[in-house]
């Protein structure tokens, strides 16, 4: 039997919390039923006492079968659909020992659950508690869905006909050899400036004379 999907657990859950819940009369000691059904595959039942206490509770996803009673704790199973005097019947069929994979999609399915049914909120406290023990005794939790495919780079976009070519670098080597001259020749400049005024001023000074 294949795994159900994540998503299609968690619109069959989706769908649960929207069905109205049916109550069954009280049994002969003393517990009601609350039923709730919905058409994506996912039932939950439950066995509440007098007091309004929840004694047990039977969540079916898309063929995956969890039981949680008070005192006893989790048990796991899967639900077999027969066709038994022409009428459609579920079989469960227990695991001898609880699946922890069993245990972690329903917890996953339900953690996402925001309403304020109190039988739904019981058994998503009961199946994340369930899921943080099996995390501390080490079991590995469903790995997350990859992550989408990166979109490749888009190529450089060619210049545009008529457009003027962009000017090419200059390296550093070429802008030190031209600063240098610059440098050079203003030197130069200052030592005529220097020698021209040295010149006139000597003449003054023996035209004074």
């Amino acid at each position: 039997m294949s795994e159900p999907s994540s998503q299609k657990v968690k619109l069959a859950i989706q769908a649960l919390s929207l069905a109205r819940p049916v109550e069954g009369p009280p049994g002969d000691d003393g517990q009601r039923s609350v039923w709730h059904l919905s058409a994506q595959g996912a039932e939950l039942l439950s066995f509440v006492d007098p007091e309004g206490r929840v004694q047990r509770q039977e969540l079916t996803l898309l063929g995956e079968h969890c039981v949680w009673t008070s005192g006893v704790g989790l048990r796991t199973g899967r639900v077999e659909q027969v066709d038994a005097a022409r009428t459609e019947a579920s079989v469960v069929h227990p695991d001898r020992e609880p699946v922890p994979e069993r245990l972690l999609r329903a917890a996953l399915a339900l953690e996402d659950y925001r309403g304020e049914d109190r039988y739904i909120l019981h058994i998503q406290r009961v199946l994340a508690l369930a899921r943080q023990s099996l995390a501390l005794a080490g079991n590995p939790l469903p790995a997350p869905p990859p992550p989408p495919p990166m979109a490749a780079p888009a190529p450089p976009r060619a210049p545009l006909e008529g457009a003027p070519a962009p000017a090419p670098l200059i390296p550093p080597s070429a802008i030190a050899s031209d600063l240098e001259r610059r440098q050079g020749r203003e030197g130069l400049t200052m030592l005529l400036v220097l020698a021209v005024g040295l010149v006139v001023g000597v003449a003054l000074l023996f035209w004074l004379l």
